[in-house]
């Protein structure tokens, strides 16, 4: 029986199982903690800022050697129900080198929470940095967003009309989910809970599919995917670019071939990758 875009369940949920699809995907976040903890032990770090009174609403900050830098936050993956923001540590060393400073966004998980609270935990960071970035050596007219998975849907989520597009100044989402009705109806949902009225509220597809002339000028957002990711992520970056271009709105669509969903990640921190160095043009010599 098909489920949802001609698929049946087993073929839906092995679309989203990424640990299946990827083997070697526990060695390789085993190397990111471990690149993290280097990062740690080499940069000037500030841990556990908090930003809302649960002991996951904190932010750790990567500060840049200098005043008023940029600021990009980062908001790890694990399916809104995994993972700490230590995963990202790793990514520091690569900003911090480019006068940013680099912060990693924890949050509450699901199923403690719904994915609306855990939107509402990344919304409330980002206006925490906004309002206290001149403390942690930022600008808070230089305040960025980048994510990973679930970190992309939230990222892609900060830059649509229901975060915060008037204290963002651009964003990049990395092998992002951007629709969830696929979400709802394969295996993730024993941890998310997602109800069927959940989905266009949180959906940056469907929010930028309601997008109205009067709108306004969006952030510009950074979508891409790895190439060996699978027809479904490939989907849900293809339609969020287009569904953002339909309503004018400036997006970037960039491939990343060879890369599989753990590996795209780690194009993000190669400061000689294109995804690297889109992200640092979008910061330091934005065009819009």
């Amino acid at each position: 029986m098909t489920v949802f875009g001609g698929y049946g369940q087993d073929d839906l949920d092995a679309q989203y199982d990424n640990r299946r699809k990827v083997p070697e995907a526990g060695a390789i976040s085993d190397r990111w903690l471990a690149l993290g903890a280097e990062a740690r032990g080499q940069l000037s770090c500030d841990l556990d800022l908090p930003y809302g009174t649960h002991e996951r609403q904190r932010l750790d900050v990567f500060p840049a050697a200098r005043r008023d830098a940029p600021i990009l936050a980062f908001i790890h993956g694990g399916y809104w129900h995994m993972r700490d923001r230590t995963l990202v540590h790793f990514l520091a060393p690569t900003f911090v080198a480019a006068d940013i400073t680099f912060v990693s966004v924890g949050y509450r998980l699901c199923p403690e929470v719904q994915v609306a609270d855990v939107v509402a935990d990344v919304r409330a960071a980002v206006g925490w940095l906004h309002d206290h970035a001149a403390d942690i050596g930022g600008s808070a007219n230089k305040l960025y967003v980048a994510g990973h998975s679930a970190g992309g849907h939230l990222a892609a989520m900060l830059c649509g009309p229901a975060g915060h597009p008037d204290k963002i100044k651009g964003g990049c989402s990395v092998s992002g989910l951007h629709d969830l009705e696929p979400i709802r109806l394969c295996y993730l949902n024993e941890q998310l809970h997602l109800q069927p009225d959940d989905v266009p509220k949180l959906s940056p597809i469907a929010l930028a599919q309601g997008l109205r002339a009067e709108t306004g000028t969006l952030p510009p957002l950074i979508a891409t995917v790895g190439g060996d990711e699978g027809p479904e992520y490939l989907r849900q970056r293809d339609d969020l670019v287009a569904a953002l271009r339909a309503a004018r709105q400036p997006a970037e669509s960039l491939d990343l071939p060879g890369r599989n969903h753990f590996t795209a990640l780690e194009a993000f921190g190669d400061p000689h990758h294109p995804l690297c160095l889109a992200m640092l043009r979008l910061i330091l010599a934005p065009r819009f």
